[in-house]
């Protein structure tokens, strides 16, 4: 750079000698050539305020390779930067650039920004890596080689506690890699699941079917910060269900819905790393019930009884291998009794987690003041007929007799990295009156029970789970689902961040002398035959 500022100043110098003998003659110079005299004077003046700006850009573009030498130099040290670099005019661009050259600042990008109103970059520069965007592990899936907790899935409950658990680990991290943590930067992490499923079924009554399809297709946006104690998850999730059946097109081309809906959004305030305590508002599912499972098919005490609503939730989660947990939640309801709608729901959860050599479990239990608002009873998939609760063209009423609480109880034990045992209960307390939901001319009172078992080994050094599962249902004929079902999966991971399943599964249905209803409509009827399911499963998690 110095050599290229050499040759400049000579001409500079050059032009200073060159203008002398100009203005020496000036005064003999007749009146009739002043003119060219000072078109000339014009262009040297031109040339020299050219030849100044020309100056500016080679300092500004020194200063700037100075910032990224000090860069290269400090990397491995704190840097200390404002949230935000505004520029308004060049004064002020060229102050920022001095104090940013001063503090060793990682922040580099184009010299040419607009000079009119201010412009905003926003960074964060305590991000690993110094980005600002990342991808991360699926909330809630666990990174593959993990040995048993590969094949624990998630069926996102409580994940306003994995969201905090998880910025705590970061923040622990970018600790142990020697990098201050700043409370007052903001980092977005991005995550998500793309998963295909093949699948054959031989039903008791009926042809055979057989489908391919996109099964489910998740971006979720975890935001950190900016404050320590604020963060915030928002999900984009596909829908691959007939557009008749959502509600969204009026057509019954599947391809044609493929739409993108936001499927849970809320605000987490909590800083595990300070207190046990936490708020959460928004869209989420409530912690009712856990339903972990190692089976492709979702477990039916989940088909009977997970809740998504619109909650406030408060809680509190001990830290440490043996921890104490628990939350209370309220929110409005679909259904409801008289003739007003209002807050009526909630709940409460309690649990605790012990990890004690190389026996570890999770055991808890919850309560709910009507089961009638979960996804199961809202909706069931029997069109035309009882489609649930929520049902649209008159085959479900939101207006229930009265609200049917509903328990919980739960437990998860694992033994080493090669057993796991999961055992779950979720039933109604009390039966629903005969006009909101009847099994066999009675009031019905549904209740799931789901068990399961679960082996991991290693084939080829890829992690191998095979898994036993029972499950079991009680007055649940009008909630399509099965009286007992009897399942076994085989998962493996071949590639990193990736889970390959292998799924048979045999299902008992009702009895065909067995009548149900919902709302006083009748309940597709029971075939009191077995229906058997294959189900080849890739899922990919980012």
């Amino acid at each position: 750079m110095r050599q290229q500022l050499k040759p400049l100043a000579f001409s500079l110098s050059l032009l200073g000698i060159m203008s002398l003998p100009v203005f020496a003659q000036a005064d003999n110079i007749s009146s009739g050539n002043m003119d060219t005299i000072s078109h000339r004077e014009n262009q040297l003046e031109n040339r020299l305020s050219q030849v100044q700006q020309e100056l500016r850009s080679i300092k500004k573009q020194l200063k700037n390779n100075q910032q990224q030498v000090s860069y290269s130099n400090n990397k491995n040290t704190a840097k200390q930067q404002q949230p935000h670099l505004i520029v308004n005019n060049e004064a002020q661009e060229t102050k920022q650039e001095e104090a940013a050259q001063s503090t060793g600042s990682s922040i580099t990008g184009p010299q040419n920004l607009p000079e009119i109103g201010s412009q905003y970059i926003g960074t964060d520069v305590d991000a690993p890596g110094q980005s600002f965007v990342t991808t991360g592990p699926y909330i809630g899936v666990p990174v593959s080689y993990a040995g048993n907790n590969l094949i624990i899935n998630s069926p996102s409950i409580n994940e306003d506690v994995s969201l905090l658990k998880l910025r705590k680990n970061i923040r622990a991290r970018l600790r142990k890699l020697g990098i201050p943590v700043v409370s007052d930067h903001a980092h977005l992490l991005l995550s998500g699941i793309i998963e295909g499923q093949i699948a054959y079924k031989n039903p008791g009554v009926g042809p055979t079917t057989s489908d391919v399809d996109l099964t489910s297709a998740g971006l979720d946006a975890y935001v950190l910060g900016p404050s320590s104690w604020l963060s915030g998850l928002m999900e984009f999730a596909y829908d691959n269900d007939l557009g008749t059946n959502s509600g969204s097109f009026n057509n019954n081309s599947r391809n044609q819905n493929s739409r993108v809906f936001i499927n849970k959004a809320f605000v987490v305030i909590g800083n595990f790393e300070k207190s046990p305590f936490y708020g959460t508002i928004g869209q989420m599912y409530v912690p009712f019930g856990t339903y972990s499972s190692s089976m492709v098919s979702s477990p039916l005490t989940k088909l009977i009884a997970r809740t998504k609503d619109r909650a406030l939730l408060v809680g509190f989660q001990q830290q440490g291998d043996d921890a104490l947990y628990g939350s209370a939640y309220v929110f409005k309801g679909d259904s409801y009794t008289g003739s007003t709608r209002s807050i009526n729901n909630g709940g409460v959860n309690v649990g605790y987690s012990f990890v004690s050599g190389k026996y570890s479990g999770n055991f808890g239990g919850g309560a709910i003041a009507n089961l009638a608002d979960s996804q199961g009873m809202q909706n069931t998939g029997g069109t035309p007929l009882f489609n649930g609760f929520g049902g649209t063209n008159g085959t479900g009423n939101e207006q229930l007799a009265h609200r049917v609480p509903a328990m919980n109880v739960r437990g998860i034990f694992s033994i080493g990295d090669s057993w796991d045992f999961i055992a779950e209960y979720v039933g109604a307390v009390k039966s629903f009156s005969r006009a909101d939901l009847t099994y066999n001319t009675h009031g019905a009172e549904p209740q799931a029970l789901n068990v399961e078992g679960a082996y991991t080994f290693t084939v080829f050094t890829k992690p191998t789970s095979l898994t036993l599962d029972y499950g079991k249902t009680k007055d649940a004929l009008a909630l399509g689902v099965p009286l007992e079902r009897f399942g076994v999966t085989l998962n493996t991971s071949l590639w990193k961040d990736s889970l390959e399943s292998l799924e048979f599964r045999h299902d008992i249905n009702y009895a065909a002398s067995s009548v149900a209803t919902g709302s006083g409509i009748m309940a597709p009827s029971a075939s009191g035959k077995s229906d058997n399911v294959v189900t080849a499963q890739i899922d990919m998690y980012f």
